[in-house]
This record gives structure tokens, C-alpha cells and sequence, in this order.
């Protein structure tokens, strides 16, 4: 099995020469100085998030650490076993678990060493991250991740250099990087944008539902690492229209009275633990 921050430590000297090619290219184009902020930009503000469900966030923020579904599952099935009669294997458990994904997610797994401990989450600069995964963006802060002894970045989601039954080792190798040569595979990413896009809209470039840099450790991730959690204007939207309705009795819906109840106490945690909301509106602002 192979070790995945061995390969972005190894890809180092290869993201340097294409980094320093692309550079050449941009000067060849007068273009050196857009060039040059966009790498220091992309040095100094970059920090990893995770976009996360409410429930996930709830348990984040009182068991104190974020735990994969691997852990998850385990730990349940841990707590039923005495119990009663599951019926089902732990493997069973977590293929339903990894649906609809599951033959891409254990191919991956079975590549790597100690897969089952990955956090995955993605480099942010700003914005709500790719929200098909969690309609809440939890930052981490920029010193903590920095702090993380183990950690990777690959140019898109792990599971798109699954092919077939096997993961896709050659081209995995030249898209993977470590902290330090982040800048480096961010501009060879976006190469064709350096310049074309102001510097306010990077962030939803960089990372969003259409695309994203995978970032991945298996480091323990803390409650108290956390900057911030943002969330759409919609979602704090329907926090104050059911909040009215509850006031005047008219929030009949069981569905929404436990997301309203939920929501209160994972503002309240988020409170208590000195974490603050961001609201993004639909511009990005």
C-alpha cells in the first residue's frame, strides 16, 4: 500500500519546474506581475474547510473532535453490540454508509495506508466550499491547519482518479502536493484564469460545487480549530421565518420544528465555544 503524503512530498520537485515553466510563460506574456499576486495571494490566505450537515456539526462541536463516517459507524455499531442484534457486518454498515459511492471510496482505500483514519475536506479562500456535501462551511483557522503534521492536497476529489478497479497512481502523483507547494498546483490548475478573473471572485473559482483542491490529513481535527462556520443567507433566512412561525403557533410541520430545534442548539454550542456565523448572500458577499 502506499503512503499519500510520501507521494506529495515526492511530487515537490516536479510542481517546482512546472511552477517555474509556468512562470517563464507568464513573462514571456508581460503578465509576470499579475503572476506573482496571484502566488502570493495564494501563499498567504488559504486555510481548509469542511462542508458538513447540521447533525455532523452538532457532534463536531460537543464531542470536541470531527470523526470520519468510518469512525462513526464504528463507534455505533460499538455502542449497539451488547445491546441487541445488529444482523449486519461492519462492512455491510459502512458500504451503506458510502453510497452512492462505495466500489470508488474502498478501491481508494484499499490504495492507500491507514485510508479509513483520511479527513477530508477542501483549500478555501473564501466563499461556502462545495456545498453538495454540507450546506454548512466549517474553517479551519489558518495557523491550526498549518500546524497539521500530515496533510495533502490533490488537484480535484480523490475518487476521480479511480478508473475502473484500480486508482489511477500515474496521474494521481503529478496532482498531489504538500503544504508548501499548494501555490504551485493551485496556478497550475487554473493556469488559463491567472488574470482573467478579478480577485474577488477566486474564491468561488478555487472552490465550489464545480470543482475544488481536495485536501486530506489524518491528523485529529478540534472544535477549538475552528474559525468560523458559514452558511447561506437562505438557511439563516428560514432560521427567522420558522423562528416567527413557532412565535404565533403556526409551525405545524414536525420536520421543521426539529430543524428549528437543532438549529437553536447549534447556534447556542457555536456561541458558547466563541465561534462565529459568517451569512453569505447569494453574491458571494
Amino acid at each position: 500500500m502506499k503512503n499519500i503524503f510520501d507521494m506529495a512530498d515526492q511530487n515537490s520537485d516536479n510542481l517546482k519546474t512546472r511552477h517555474k515553466l509556468l512562470k517563464e510563460k507568464h513573462e514571456n506574456q508581460n503578465n509576470l506581475d499579475l503572476f506573482k499576486n496571484f502566488i502570493d495571494f495564494m501563499r498567504d490566505k488559504p486555510t481548509i474547510s469542511i462542508n458538513i450537515r447540521q447533525g455532523v456539526l452538532i457532534s463536531f462541536l460537543i464531542q470536541g473532535v470531527y470523526k470520519n463516517r468510518y469512525e462513526v459507524t464504528t463507534e455505533r455499531i460499538e455502542e449497539l453490540n451488547g445491546k441487541r442484534k445488529i444482523g449486519i457486518s461492519h462492512e455491510t454498515a459502512m458500504d451503506l454508509q458510502l453510497k452512492p459511492h462505495k466500489k470508488e471510496r474502498k478501491i481508494f482505500n484499499s490504495t492507500f495506508e491507514c485510508a479509513e483514519k483520511f479527513k477530508y475536506g477542501a483549500l478555501n479562500i473564501g466563499g461556502l466550499g462545495p456545498e453538495k456535501f454540507g450546506e454548512y462551511c466549517v474553517i479551519i483557522k489558518r495557523k491550526q491547519s498549518n500546524e497539521y503534521s500530515l496533510l495533502a492536497f490533490i488537484k480535484e476529489d480523490s475518487l476521480k482518479y479511480v478508473e475502473e478497479n484500480s486508482v489511477d497512481v500515474e496521474r494521481l502523483s503529478r496532482d498531489i502536493a504538500n503544504r508548501e507547494c499548494v501555490p504551485a498546483l493551485v496556478a497550475l490548475k487554473h493556469e488559463n484564469e491567472i488574470g482573467g478573473i478579478p480577485f474577488d471572485e477566486l474564491a468561488s473559482m478555487i472552490c465550489s460545487n464545480e470543482g475544488y483542491i481536495e485536501a486530506i490529513t489524518k491528523g485529529e481535527i478540534k472544535n477549538v480549530h475552528i474559525e468560523c462556520v458559514r452558511m447561506r443567507q437562505s438557511v439563516s433566512n428560514r432560521f427567522e421565518n420558522d423562528l416567527y412561525k413557532a412565535l404565533i403557533s403556526e409551525l405545524s410541520d414536525a420536520e421543521e420544528r426539529y430543524w428549528l430545534e437543532a438549529f437553536i442548539n447549534m447556534r447556542d454550542l457555536l456561541h458558547n465555544l466563541g465561534i462565529r456565523v459568517e451569512v453569505i448572500d447569494e453574491n458571494g458577499n
